[in-house]
């Protein structure tokens, strides 16, 4: 490996280091639309403890805007960025494995589909703040 080729991977590596060790995410939209934030306290069942939910109250974050909406949960220990996707009713939200899936006020689950099987907690609203 040449001097070049080494210093391009050690680069690479920084970088990827610098960005592991990042906490804020900046969006910037355009347009004239506004962003809403709201957050929405949750507690569900055992199931949701073992797919990586709390055990107890948790907060849930939503963000709106410029057609698009995302859902921050803590799973595992770690904030993971829910997405919107196409539902036949209520708000949808998909991250890697994981459901996370308010049917219109009537009730909300947490579901994954994972190499372990397929798993469903059933989730109720503490409060919004």
């Amino acid at each position: 490996m040449t001097i070049w080729n080494k210093s391009i991977v050690a680069m690479a590596i920084l970088s990827v280091g610098t960005l592991a060790g990042a906490t804020d995410v900046t969006l910037h939209l355009k347009g004239s639309q506004a962003m809403s934030r709201s957050t929405v306290e949750y507690q569900c069942d055992a199931a949701g403890v073992k797919m990586g939910l709390p055990a107890g109250p948790f907060s849930v974050e939503y963000l709106n805007g410029a057609g698009n909406s995302l859902a921050i949960l803590p799973v595992n220990g770690d904030s993971l960025v829910f997405a919107n996707v196409v539902s036949g009713s209520g708000a949808r939200y998909a991250a890697r494995q994981y459901i996370w899936w308010d049917a219109a006020g009537r009730s909300v689950s947490f579901s994954s589909d994972s190499m372990a099987g397929k798993m469903r907690s059933e989730c109720h609203r503490i409060h919004s703040k």
